[in-house]
């Protein structure tokens, strides 16, 4: 038994899931397979700085979801570090085919959509992360303050940062965060409901088991329901069907479409396209 596997095995004993592994199948991207003696178990590690803090924002992203809508994700057994200074995370284990069954995943979705923060307030309770980036979750009493201070702003700032000379960035992101946002949330109730924070068709498939749609590697909040929408739709799901559940809100839908779909560093001429056309739509 690997070091790694031996450290896994300690803290699944401790948190009572299993005495013994029986065997381990391994995959791709530090993933693996453990067959134990209370069933199979799905384990990712990851050697990052911030695997702890990624790790401990899935779980609770996981948890989350799954009190909401229960079989829609993969349920997390337990979080640790391990000797290299990375850290791990232990999920029930799932058989998973590729993205399908649109009917029965865009009302489910539409479930969690339909799940309110515990507080009334829009953030989450710890930090997650979106890839390799942090997102500040700090509770805010309204969408416009959250989505202006804790996400926006810090995509900005991390795009110039990687584009410091770019003067025109600088000033339609401005704009952008001062009169953009509360000319297309002015109109429309914005309410704090759960979402996934990452979904797209890579990120949620088929249970063979179960037949039923599952997400995975979620970073979660409690946000507006749209943000979700955006990258979805590039993907083409889940579209109508969804908006069968949870009806579109206008004015201005799909222009905030726009809004929550920026990818602002990977995509800078893209992006900067998109603001220039939203920055029209508040000129005096």
């Amino acid at each position: 038994m690997s070091q790694v596997t031996s450290v896994i095995l300690d803290a699944l004993r401790a948190n009572g899931i299993c005495t013994k592994i029986i065997s381990s199948s391994s995959s791709l991207n530090n993933t693996f397979k453990l067959r134990t003696d209370s069933g199979d178990i799905f384990v990712k590690t990851n050697n990052d700085k911030n695997s702890q803090v990624m790790f401990e924002g899935e779980k609770e992203s996981l948890e989350a979801i799954s009190e909401a809508v229960p079989g829609f994700a993969p349920k997390p057994l337990c979080v640790g570090t391990l000797p290299n200074g990375g850290a791990f995370l232990v999920t029930t284990f799932l058989q998973i085919s590729g993205s399908s069954m649109q009917e029965l995943f865009a009302r489910k979705l539409a479930q969690l959509h339909s799940t309110y923060s515990p507080n009334g307030k829009f953030g989450f309770s710890v930090v997650t992360m979106c890839g390799t980036t942090e997102q500040d979750n700090t509770w805010e009493n309204d969408w416009e303050t959250f989505f202006s201070e804790r996400r926006l702003k810090s995509m900005i700032d991390k795009c110039l940062k990687k584009y410091p000379s770019d003067f025109r960035l600088r000033e339609l992101g401005e704009i952008v965060i001062n009169k953009v946002i509360h000319h297309l949330l002015k109109d429309i109730e914005v309410k704090p409901v759960l979402i996934h924070g990452d979904l797209w068709s890579g990120n949620w498939g088929v249970d063979t088991i179960k037949k039923e749609p599952v997400v995975y590697d979620p970073c979660s909040y409690y946000g507006h329901n749209e943000m979700e929408l955006s990258i979805l739709t590039m993907f083409g799901s889940p579209g109508p069907k969804y908006h069968k559940h949870y009806p579109r809100q206008e004015p201005g839908f799909e222009d905030r479409q726009g809004l929550n779909s920026f990818e602002w560093c990977s995509y800078r001429t893209s992006s900067i396209s998109i603001m220039e056309r939203l920055c029209k739509l508040v000129k005096e």
